[in-house]
């Protein structure tokens, strides 16, 4: 019995030896499959790189710049049917992005390539599929490109996107209409609605009565140009409470109201310290003041304050006139949504800024109305709002505000009558 035991000992070492073998051997062989597969990897990249291009990649390369090529060397209109902004807006929006370091040129696609793509998809709300065919790219770098460049369109926000100064407008200063009247006024602010798209359960939050939306408050300059931008409320919200929002927050992130000067805004908001809407109850909108005279003061001041409000009303028909994807349902997060509703003021800023003469920015557009270098300002002049206030403060600084508009509707009247009725300023439906 111990002569067997010892036997199967002596065999059990030999077969756990042979087991190691053979694992070894194994794992050699694994080693130098793939040692020779990396070898055979890299004779085949070397040899396409002496090689160059397949014949494919080629002709993928020419077609892609004959198509920028079209765009820059079309027709006299090509660039701004394309990308929405003349060539020379759009070499200077390039450099810009170069120059900060924003985006860069990649292995395969140029920052020529990557704005175009963009802006054509912000301009006509093309698909990703047309995209994929003009650009002969697959859906995916089409879309990593987008976001890419849309932030960093965002990124240079603080640059062409920047609050009022505390200054009067030069589309006041010039028009005897508004000035003196309106010289304390720095701008206008108004809603507007732009499509979104979310998911089901987020829907009933974010529909009003113009469908599923996102509520976007915005002020402008008579001149049309943005100086503040808050998107991504949800469309059932009011303008109201949208603008209280943007009135709470910290700066540089909330609206800025300076002492003593004042945003022109519609019925829809309410006279208070930096605001003064028009008289409620008396006829306001343009349409409604065709073929007829001012029959008293504040009938006088709802018509110039309606023709001078309406300028953000064409500033918000500009924006959606060049950049069509806010009149569509996005089909990207709800994220992406707000920065595209940013990005498209932003880019709408830079193009008044550098090409002033632009044919779209020029355009009379409206839409439906709804019932360089940084200059120092003063910040110490903003009105605070996130600091709470009692009823009876709220009501009293109110007033003072009613009265303030009732002063200039007072001096327009005086003028008004001097000019065309002889000094009599005898009013009639007061």
């Amino acid at each position: 019995m111990v002569e067997n035991e010892g036997k199967l000992g002596e065999m059990d070492g030999d077969h756990d030896e042979e087991t190691v073998i053979n694992m070894c051997s194994g794992v050699a062989l694994s080693v130098l499959v793939l040692v020779m597969t990396f070898m055979r990897r890299m004779q085949s990249r070397r040899r396409s790189i002496r090689a160059g291009p397949s014949v494919e990649k080629t002709i993928q390369y020419q077609n892609r710049k004959q198509h920028l090529d079209r765009i820059y060397n079309g027709f006299s209109d090509s660039c701004v049917n394309y990308v929405r902004m003349c060539s020379g807006a759009f070499v200077k929006l390039v450099g810009i992005m170069r120059r900060n370091d924003l985006l860069r040129d990649s292995r395969h696609v140029t920052v020529e390539e990557q704005l175009a793509m963009t802006l054509n998809i912000l301009g006509h709300k093309t698909k990703n599929r047309s995209i994929r065919s003009h650009f002969i790219r697959s859906g995916k770098t089409v879309s990593r490109y987008f976001n890419k460049v849309l932030e960093a369109i965002c990124l240079i926000r603080s640059r062409f996107l920047r609050q009022v100064q505390n200054e009067v407008s030069q589309g006041i200063l010039s028009n005897p209409l508004y000035y003196p009247y309106f010289k304390d006024c720095i701008g206008m602010i108004d809603g507007t609605h732009v499509d979104a798209m979310l998911p089901a359960n987020l829907q009933p939050q974010f529909r009003g009565r113009k469908g599923v939306t996102q509520n976007v408050l915005a002020a402008c300059t008579p001149n049309k140009i943005f100086t503040y931008v808050l998107a991504g409320w949800e469309g059932s919200a009011n303008d109201f409470r949208v603008h209280q929002d943007a009135l709470s927050r910290p700066q540089p992130h909330g609206l800025k109201v300076y002492n003593g000067k004042y945003y022109l805004c519609d019925a829809g908001y309410t006279t208070m310290p930096g605001f003064i809407s028009p008289y409620r109850g008396v006829r306001y909108h343009l349409k409604e003041q065709i073929g007829r005279t001012p029959k008293n003061r504040r009938e006088l001041f709802n018509l110039r304050h309606s023709s001078l409000r309406s300028k953000i009303e064409s500033t918000f028909g500009c924006l959606k006139n060049r950049f069509k994807i806010l009149t569509a349902k996005p089909h990207y997060p709800f994220r992406a949504q707000v920065d595209i509703v940013l990005a498209c003021a932003v880019l709408h800023n830079y193009i008044a800024m550098v090409d002033p003469d632009d044919d779209i920015f020029n355009e009379t557009v409206e839409i439906e109305d709804d019932e360089g270098d940084v200059a120092t300002e003063d910040e110490n002049n903003i009105v605070d709002f996130s600091q709470p206030q009692t009823l009876r403060e709220q009501t009293q600084s109110r007033i003072v505000w009613k009265d303030r508009r009732d002063e200039i509707a007072w001096a327009m009247w005086v003028d008004y009558c001097g000019k065309y009725k002889g000094g009599n300023t005898n009013e009639v439906g007061m």
